[in-house]
C-alpha cells in the first residue's frame, strides 16, 4: 500500500516554516474586458503557454472531490491559505469535499523546496513517474519559487475507473489514498461517433496533485496570492512549469506589476476546464476552451 500523500510530505520536510497570519487584502487584477478578437487571441496564447490538452493528450481534471492541504505553516495561515485554495476551486466548478477524506492536493511550504521534491521523488518513484525528462530536472533540481506535479488516470465516460493498462499522461495509472460505431484511437480507447457528438469514451482525471513552495522564492508576496498561485496550477493540469501567459497570475514572480490574486483570464480558464466535456479529443479540447473563454473575455455576445 502506498504511503499518504501528507504523509510523504511530512515526512519529506526538516521542519515547518512558521508564517504570519495576518495578510493584507489581495489587489484583484481582473483585467479590462477585451473585443472579440483580442479575447481570442489572448485565449489561444493561454492555451498555447499552459500546454493544456497540448498534442493529442486531452485535457484533465479533478473529477473525484478535491480536498486541499497545507503543509509548513503555522494553523492560522494554513488555515487562510487552504480556504483561499477552497474559495477559488468552488467558484472554478471544481468538486471540493465537504468532510475530511483522503488528502490529494498538498501544498507545503519549506525552505528548500528542491530538497523536499527529491525526498518525496526518493521514497516512492512512483510518485512523479508522469513527468518528462525535462520537467523532472526541473522539479528535481531547478530553481522556480513553486514547483508542481500530477498523478493522473484513465476513467470511463461516466466517471468509474478505466482500465489500469491505458494510464495517465506519461503512461503510468496511480491513486494516492445514442448507439454509434465504434473505432480505434490513438491511445488504446475507442471512439463514439453519435448523432451529434464525438466521444472518446474515456477522461482524464487529475487523481493527486503535489505544489511545493520554496518560502524564500516567494518573500515579498502575500500568503493569499501564493494560495492562488498555487491553485491554479493545482486544480488544472498546467505541465509547463514555465508558463507565463500575459495576464495571468503565473507571471507573479516576474519582477512587473504586482498580482496579488487570479485575473480575469485565470478565472476564465479554471471556468471553461470545470464546464469543458472530458471525453472529446486534445483538438476539441482546445477549441472548446478557447471558445468559452473567449466569450468571458470579450464584449457583446
Amino acid at each position: 500500500m502506498k504511503p499518504a500523500l501528507s504523509l510523504l510530505l511530512t515526512a519529506a520536510l526538516s521542519a515547518p516554516v512558521a508564517a504570519a497570519a495576518q495578510d493584507k487584502p489581495p489587489i484583484v487584477v481582473n483585467g479590462e474586458r477585451l473585443s472579440q478578437s483580442a479575447a481570442r487571441e489572448r485565449a489561444q496564447q493561454f492555451i498555447r503557454a499552459v500546454g493544456v490538452a497540448t498534442g493529442e493528450t486531452p485535457a484533465a481534471r479533478w473529477i473525484d472531490p478535491v480536498f486541499p492541504v497545507v503543509i509548513g505553516l503555522n494553523d492560522a495561515a494554513r488555515d487562510v491559505a487552504e480556504a483561499e485554495v477552497r474559495r477559488i476551486a468552488r467558484e472554478a466548478g471544481a468538486p471540493v469535499a465537504a468532510a475530511p477524506c483522503a488528502k490529494n492536493f498538498a501544498i507545503t511550504f519549506t525552505p528548500d523546496a528542491g530538497a523536499v521534491a527529491r525526498a518525496i521523488a526518493e521514497r516512492d518513484p512512483s510518485r512523479v513517474a508522469e513527468l518528462s525528462p525535462e520537467a523532472r530536472a526541473a522539479v528535481l533540481g531547478g530553481n522556480q519559487p513553486v514547483r508542481w506535479w500530477y498523478i493522473t488516470e484513465h476513467r470511463s465516460r461516466d466517471g468509474t475507473p478505466a482500465n489500469a493498462g491505458l494510464g495517465g499522461a506519461g503512461g503510468t495509472n496511480q491513486n494516492i489514498e445514442g448507439s454509434g460505431y465504434g473505432g480505434a484511437m490513438s491511445g488504446g480507447g475507442t471512439m463514439q461517433y453519435g448523432s451529434s457528438v464525438l466521444s472518446t469514451l474515456s477522461q482524464r482525471s487529475i487523481a493527486s496533485a503535489v505544489v511545493i513552495v520554496d518560502t524564500d522564492g516567494v518573500e515579498g508576496r502575500s500568503l493569499k496570492a501564493v494560495a492562488a498561485y498555487a491553485a491554479l496550477v493545482g486544480l488544472a493540469e498546467i505541465r509547463q512549469s514555465g508558463a507565463k501567459p500575459a495576464g495571468s497570475i503565473l507571471t507573479m514572480f516576474d519582477g512587473g506589476t504586482p498580482v496579488r490574486s487570479l485575473t480575469r483570464q485565470d478565472q476564465a480558464f479554471l471556468k471553461a476546464l470545470y464546464r469543458l466535456p472530458l471525453d472529446r479529443k486534445a483538438q476539441l479540447h482546445r477549441s472548446a476552451l478557447v471558445g468559452d473563454m473567449t466569450r468571458d473575455l470579450s464584449v457583446g455576445p
